[in-house]
């Protein structure tokens, strides 16, 4: 009998830790400002896991975003003043953590991957408000971003999902 009670209470604990990482915070934001045109890059998920990004920033703001997913690379959204910083990420490697600022644009944006990289863009000073966006569960990490932009990027969200 206590054999039978025991059992039921594994069984039951592991659909609900099965449940659990099965289920997905799929989305946090829209961090930033209410101008420019909206920007969804989630179809591109089918190619692939983010494998690198392009981020421009000037002193006050993040300027532009793009991303690779896989082999390709999504539109560039913003502007495309000023030269580019481009990161690379390892096979295996995926953002589990970003770090920002906003005001009426994203000003500044830090990444950190599950290989304990950071990779910081645009300045890390001024007015905005401070935001931090992860994944609820583990072994998820950033499959794609969504947003608002114009000349820059005015707002960003995140869609998490589990790793590939």
């Amino acid at each position: 009998m206590v054999t039978l009670l025991l059992l039921s209470v594994l069984c039951v604990g592991a659909s609900d830790g099965s449940a659990l990482a099965g289920a997905s915070s799929p989305y946090s934001g829209e961090f930033g400002g209410d101008t420019g045109s909206h920007f969804d890059q989630s179809e591109h998920e089918l190619e692939g896991p983010i494998t690198g990004l392009r981020i421009r920033a000037n002193e006050r703001y993040i300027v532009s975003i793009q991303v690779r997913y896989g082999d390709s690379w999504s539109n560039t959204e913003g502007g495309t003043v000023g030269n580019p910083s481009n990161v690379q990420l390892f096979l295996g490697e995926g953002i589990v953590q970003v770090l920002g600022r906003f005001g009426s644009h994203v000003e500044y944006l830090a990444l950190r991957t599950n290989q304990g990289r950071i990779f910081a863009f645009g300045p890390s000073f001024g007015p905005g408000t401070f935001f931090t966006s992860e994944p609820s569960f583990p072994n998820m990490v950033l499959r794609s971003v969504s947003g608002r932009s114009g000349s820059s990027v005015d707002a960003i969200g995140f869609h998490w999902d589990t790793e590939q």
